[in-house]
């Protein structure tokens, strides 16, 4: 059943079971709506077929008798035979002024109706109205006689009305039945043939037909007019031409609207399972066009009004505050102007004589005001702000500018001061120290290699080495730590390839993760590197990052070390996945004496970030530390040449 329903037998088949199926509803709604109003279940089938046929002899006519007394002088007129009636028109004596020409063979007339008409005083006929014959002076009074031709061969509206009206009879009960059938079809053949739109036997894929091309409101733009100009053209029909016609012509129409509305529904189930009904249609892109161009509007708005803030915030306090009392008192001369008055002129005149010039010189005040905190915010401590020509709380400001510039001068100069000192005191203990810690390890080394036959005393001469080369080491760092972060470390910056410290990298420390059982991966660009940098500042950086990943990373994981280009810098990237747990944020583990080991079993003394930072500052890089999960990523960039 599936694939007869997807086959295009199956599809013609089912769209007209639909079609049929409404029609038949449609007439059976109809036909059950006029059967209650015309009382077909109370009166006999002649009773109703009367009530019909009399108003619409009696209206068929009316134009005629008009017609007919409008032009009778004293000659009968021959009025045109439609096929349908036959009539004559009498006047109050009796005598015939208008007939059809097969009046001669009727032997009874099947209706009369009496007419009053009402003329002006030049003989016109002003109405024509529905009366009996009682006497009146201002009416003069009419009859027609009529009868409907009933001969067999004579198809006609009023013959079409007494069949109609005869089998109607015979299925007053029976319509609702066959209303309830056709809706029942009429609703599965509508599923069915919504369900098999689009589709066809070779697969479940879906074959838009080429109505799909077009837009569906388009589609149902040109339904909808259509229907329009159909229910138009029937109203034109009705006056025109007969009603035979104008009921056929109306089946007819309504049935090829049925199909295409029918047709309409089969494209929208094809987009709606397509999801493209929406996105579409021309509604759709119109209002999206539209809306593309008010963003576009808006970003102009947006960047003219950025402009135009840019181009005042280049002007001068001064000038701008000169510029802005113009245009009000340009604005306050004109309301005046408009609404003139001595007083208020004058008023005006004496407000602005001193306001304007005490706004002026608020204004000079405060660009100097704001000359001397941008050169503060600058770091020039020595500026100071000329307070003489200003008064009340604008010198009071001045002069706590001036205050504070004193203030941090002050206060810098004790902290490098400070500094000075500690690099000072690091130093000089630093080499009171190295003194006696070589000696130790030259002894200590002297020690091992005399031949003795304790093993203690080697073990311990082992450990006594050991720890005063750590020893050294730290004391070493400090110096460097020291001198790095006060800018007293001598840097010599020289074109280098960014690429020659990844390959130095690689060829010392290759062997070493591999014994770590560390996977080393490399990633180089083609393209050469060059940045300016201290080749000698530039290893120690690497060496301190490689050898941290030496320390801390995770066995048997692969370990990133990358160069790329973004924009117009150099970025070196070390990755690896640390051993222990990272429970430190990235500002805490760039601080000295901070280890990511916080239970401190490896050796280090939280020196070599922070060293490295301060060299990669004093080559004007920059590196930061990433900390995602166990992923510890150090970020060293470098600006290119």
């Amino acid at each position: 059943m599936k694939k007869y329903l997807r086959s295009i037998a199956g599809k013609t088949t089912t769209f007209l079971v639909c079609a049929l199926s409404v029609c038949i509803l449609l007439i059976s709604v109809v036909s059950a709506t006029l059967m209650v109003e015309l009382d077909f279940y109370t009166q006999d089938k002649e009773t109703v077929y009367e009530s019909i046929v009399y108003d619409k002899v009696r209206n068929d006519i009316y134009d005629d008798v008009w017609f007919t007394l409008g032009k009778y002088k004293d000659k009968k007129i021959e009025l045109d035979d439609d096929g349908q009636l036959v009539y004559q028109i009498l006047d109050a004596d009796g005598s015939v002024i208008g007939e059809t020409s097969d009046t001669g063979s009727v032997n009874n007339w099947d209706y009369s109706f009496d007419y009053g008409v009402v003329k002006d005083e030049e003989g016109n006929i002003r109405e024509i109205f529905y009366s009996g014959m009682q006497a009146d002076e201002n009416v003069e009074y009419y009859k027609a006689n009529v009868n409907i031709k009933k001969t067999e061969s004579a198809v006609n509206f009023y013959t079409f009305i007494d069949s109609v009206i005869d089998r109607s009879y015979s299925l007053k009960y029976g319509i609702y039945f066959i209303g309830i059938a056709a809706l029942v079809m009429a609703i599965v053949s509508f599923v069915a043939l919504m369900c098999a739109a689009g589709r066809r036997n070779e697969d479940d894929g879906l074959y838009p037909g080429p109505l799909n091309v077009i837009p569906f409101d388009i589609l149902a733009g040109i339904f909808l007019s259509l229907l329009v100009l159909f229910i138009v053209s029937v109203e034109s029909i009705s006056h025109s031409s007969s009603d035979l016609f104008t009921i056929a012509y109306l089946a007819i129409g309504s049935f090829t609207a049925l199909n295409l509305f029918l047709g309409l529904c089969m494209s929208l189930a094809v987009r709606i399972k397509q999801r493209s009904l929406i996105k579409g249609s021309l509604t759709y892109l119109i209002l999206k066009n539209c809306i593309k161009l008010l963003q576009y509007v808006v970003r102009t708005i947006k960047g003219m009004i950025r402009n135009i803030v840019s181009i005042l915030g280049e002007i001068p306090l001064v000038w701008k505050t000169m510029l802005v009392l113009s245009v009000l008192t340009l604005i306050e001369l004109i309301i005046l102007v408009e609404s003139y008055s001595d007083y208020y002129m004058a008023f005006w005149f004496m407000k602005n004589l001193v306001l304007i010039p005490l706004i002026i010189y608020v204004a000079i005040c405060m660009k100097k005001l704001l000359k001397g905190g941008m050169a503060l915010a600058g770091g020039d401590l020595s500026y100071h702000v000329d307070t003489r020509r200003m008064f009340w709380d604008l010198k009071k400001h001045g002069d706590n500018l001036n205050s504070i510039g004193k203030g941090m001068a002050i206060a810098v100069n004790e902290q490098m001061k400070s500094e000075r000192m500690k690099t000072e005191l690091i130093t000089n203990v630093s080499h009171d120290i190295k003194t006696p810690l070589t000696s130790i390890i030259n002894y200590a080394d002297l020690i091992g290699k005399e031949k003795t036959s304790s093993k203690k005393i080697k073990e311990y001469t082992e450990v006594l080495l050991r720890q005063s080369e750590r020893l050294k080491r730290l004391i070493d760092d400090l110096v460097e730590a020291s001198k790095a972060s006060t800018g007293n470390l001598e840097v010599n910056l020289a074109p280098c390839d960014s690429a020659t410290f990844v390959n130095q990298a690689v060829g010392e420390y290759q062997d070493k993760f591999k014994e770590a059982e560390l996977t080393l991966v490399t990633q180089v660009p083609d393209e050469q590197l060059t940045i300016m940098a201290d080749g000698r500042r530039m290893w120690r950086i690497f060496d301190i990052l490689m050898n941290n990943i030496f320390k801390y990373a995770q066995k048997n994981t692969r370990v990133y070390l990358t160069l790329e280009k973004t924009g117009d810098n150099a970025v070196f990237t070390f990755k690896n996945t640390s051993r222990e747990q990272l429970n430190i944020s990235e500002e805490e583990l760039m601080e000295r004496f901070v280890r990511g080991d916080q239970s401190r079993n490896t050796e280090g003394n939280g020196l070599g970030l922070s060293i490295a930072k301060s060299m990669a500052e004093l080559q004007n890089g920059e590196l930061k530390v990433s900390i995602d999960g166990d992923l510890f990523k150090a970020i060293l960039t470098f600006p290119l040449i």
